[in-house]
This record gives structure tokens, sequence and C-alpha cells, in this order.
């Protein structure tokens, strides 16, 4: 896993919870280093992804070279992959999403071995039924520069990751559990996750 960097989803605009997510406390850290944490053991180097206007508050919790500015002229969360692939062209990536609170290791680490087992896909993601999950996913490089070449040519009208997935050769692993995919978009979602915290 020598090329495989952690990147961190925080430039979301968290329109429903009504501040940055990756920035709320949880047992004495904030969001965004909570799923850093989840990552550790794997021993896997991790970089946060923000938009410019998040950068001077990120900069107080953490360190400015671990944070990859969204900077690539497409829209949603491809922007920020597309931004640290741009900073990193020789990594691939595991993407995960400041919210997702419920991730668990053993996804995480099945995850992992179908990427080092397979080695010939350009996206490893697992399958909710018609949807892929496109957080806890791996990005490979190969990936990311045909979808890349496809937008600079003009042959990438949309934007949405499922799109990218359906375009590419993508490895769909079945779903472990459902829970640990959930979002944490409100405050209503926060409370549940307080009064129900994972093991």
């Amino acid at each position: 896993m020598d090329n495989l960097l952690g990147v961190i989803l925080c430039g979301g605009e968290s329109k429903r919870m009504g501040s940055d997510k990756g920035l709320l406390p949880i047992r004495n850290t904030i969001w965004a280093k909570h799923m850093h944490e989840k990552l550790a053991m794997f021993h896997l180097p991790v970089v946060y992804s923000v938009n410019q206007h998040q950068v001077h508050t990120y900069v107080e919790e953490i360190s400015p070279e671990l944070l990859v500015v969204d900077n690539a002229d497409v829209e949603g969360p491809l922007r920020g992959l597309l931004s640290v692939h741009q900073q990193y062209p020789d990594k691939d990536l595991l993407l995960l999403a400041c919210d997702m609170l419920d991730l668990d290791a053993g996804t995480i680490h099945f995850l992992l071995q179908e990427y080092m087992r397979d080695n010939q896909s350009d996206f490893y993601v697992y399958q909710d039924v018609d949807f892929a999950q496109p957080f806890c996913g791996i990005y490979t490089r190969t990936g990311l520069e045909k979808v890349a070449g496809r937008i600079m040519i003009g042959r990438l009208k949309n934007y949405s990751l499922q799109a990218i997935f359906d375009e590419g050769v993508t490895l769909r692993l079945p779903m472990r559990s459902q829970h640990v995919f959930r979002n944490y978009n409100s405050n209503a979602d926060i409370e549940m996750f307080f009064e129900h915290p994972p093991a």
C-alpha cells in the first residue's frame, strides 16, 4: 500500500448542518481528525481536502501541509478528489467523507484487501443495490487520469462520482453493513449518534 494516500473530504457546504461538519467536536477531537484516526491502524498517510474559505479555520486544528485546497474546475466531491490528484499525481486515493462517523475498521480492511488482490481496476467501491458508495472508496491514479482526460476534451459532462464508476473499470464490493456508510448531515442526526454511539 506504499502508493496509497488517505483523503478526508471536508470541502462540502454543510448546508443542512449549519456549520462546518469537519470542525465539529467529538471525543476530544474534531470530526475530520476522528476520520483520520480510522486510518491510523493501516499506517496510511492522510491529507484533508478543503475549500479556500475553510483554510483559515482548519489551520488552527490541522497542519497546513496536510490541507489540499480545491482548485479543480469541476463541481461536487470530484472537485476535491481531482484537486488532491493534481497535487499527488502518483498516488492512489482512499476517499472518506468527514461525516462517516460509524465507519468501522473491518469495512476499510476488506476494501484494502480487495484493492491489493485485484490491482487492475480504476475504482474500488461498495455497492448498495443500484447505488455505489463513493466514500470509503479507492480511486486509482490511472482511473483519475482517465477522468481528467475526459474532462479536458469535453467528454465528461456529468461530474457525479456514480457516472465515473459507470464509465471506468470499477470493482464493486458487496456491502458488509449498511449503517457504517451513514452520513451525519443535521443536528437531528447528531443527537441520534450520541444516543446510540458505535462501539
